[in-house]
């Protein structure tokens, strides 16, 4: 017995289950017609003195009530609980897995499984399930909105052994789930590009102007050694002292990043739509793993992440988008401006910058304004060819 036992343990089955409608009435239409026909018998062994119909009809009336007892006693034993493999995005399918397992040594008999936070609202039917036999099933969500998703408790229903009876037992714990921003489409490369042109720097050392904090960072020339980037190697200067020469940064721009999230004033569609610009633009620069990258997210809580970008550092930034708030008026704002250049204050940070923003109209972002240059929106990122919008990204 022991050893049946154990082996069941490690026992796991994908279910090959049916897929049923869920029916939401504790009797069941055959229930109904056998109720019915129970009190008809009743009724006319007594009106007719004929007790062996009354006794009948008392006999399938116990057994209605027997079932109504007994229908939902086992699953009481069945532990479910969902499992998301993958990171939830707004307004992207995902599936996800739920496990339903017998805590018990003792047989529990078919049953319904319903969950109404799955996006095509059906259930399953469950054949029997043995003692601690795991079984696992497939089901999609599509969740809408970012931020955190309460899910339905999940509704087991059973209606042994006759089948006239359903009685709803519902799962103990609440399950939340967090679903970070709508991703939009972007060029591959395209802003990289974008980015390295910031601090740029011309053939005759000059720094450009089109990123004047590159300037802090040039300390001058140095013998190459090996491993430099090619990039750094300052050829005219090489030609007339007949060795390699490179440019010294403390920092080599356009490699590492410093990004700034402004999400403005005021909670709307606005903010919306630039959460999954902002989104869009960390996890494309995530997928190059290996650069620094520190993000500052200005909102109504300000953060600070610093960090070599990988999948796991984008995914760490997105999840703070995804229940971000943009601050509620405009003395809360300058606060946060200045909160996050106290921050960066302590923080060497990477020579190249880029901020986006929601409107680059607004000068209210004095206490980092040094680090606004250049600034980018959607808009513009749109119009350059960066990204495109969500909706539009689904339409393509």
């Amino acid at each position: 017995m022991a050893e049946s036992v154990s082996a069941s343990l490690v026992q796991e089955k994908t279910a090959v289950v049916k897929e049923i409608k869920p029916r939401k009435r504790a009797l069941l239409p055959l229930g109904k017609i056998f109720s019915l026909f129970s009190a008809l018998l009743v009724f006319i062994g007594v009106y007719k003195s004929i007790n062996l119909l009354s006794l009948m009809g008392y006999f399938l009336l116990l057994a209605l009530f027997f079932n109504a007892v007994f229908a939902s006693r086992r699953l009481r034993n069945v532990a479910v609980k969902r499992y998301f493999p993958d990171q939830l995005y707004a307004g992207v399918p995902s599936v996800y897995q739920i496990e339903v397992y017998n805590v018990e040594n003792k047989i529990i008999p078919p049953w319904y499984l319903l969950d109404a936070s799955s996006d095509r609202g059906k259930g399953w039917a469950i054949p029997s399930l043995g003692a601690y036999v795991r079984y696992y099933l497939q089901s999609r969500i599509l969740p809408l909105h970012r931020g955190y998703l309460e899910l339905a408790k999940l509704e087991l229903r059973g209606s042994y052994p006759f089948g006239l009876v359903q009685k709803r037992v519902w799962a103990e714990q609440k399950e939340k789930v967090l679903v970070l921003p709508k991703l939009g489409l972007s060029r591959p490369g395209s802003l990289e590009s974008f980015i390295a042109k910031l601090s740029t720097l011309d053939d005759n050392g000059n720094i450009s102007s089109f990123h004047p904090l590159a300037q802090e960072e040039f300390h001058g020339l140095r013998v190459y050694r090996p491993g430099d980037s090619p990039r750094a190697i300052h050829w005219r200067t090489s030609a007339r002292r007949g060795e390699l020469m490179v440019r010294e940064f403390e920092d080599f721009p356009g490699d590492d990043l410093l990004l700034v999230l402004d999400l403005g004033i005021g909670n709307n569609i606005e903010l919306e739509s630039f959460i999954s610009f902002a989104a869009t633009v960390v996890h494309d620069y995530c997928r190059v793993r290996g650069n620094r990258l520190v993000v500052v997210l200005v909102a109504e809580e300000v953060v600070v992440f610093d960090a070599r970008a990988d999948y796991a550092f984008g995914v760490k930034v997105l999840q703070h988008l995804a229940v971000a708030n943009a601050c509620a008026s405009v003395f809360e704002y300058r606060n946060a401006c200045i909160k996050a250049a106290n921050l960066l204050e302590n923080i060497t940070l990477p020579p190249a910058t880029l901020a986006l923003r929601r409107n680059n109209g607004t000068d209210l972002f004095e206490p980092l304004k040094d680090r606004l240059v250049p600034s980018l929106d959607a808009k513009t990122a749109r119009e350059k060819g960066f990204y495109e919008p969500p909706s539009l990204a689904e339409e393509a």
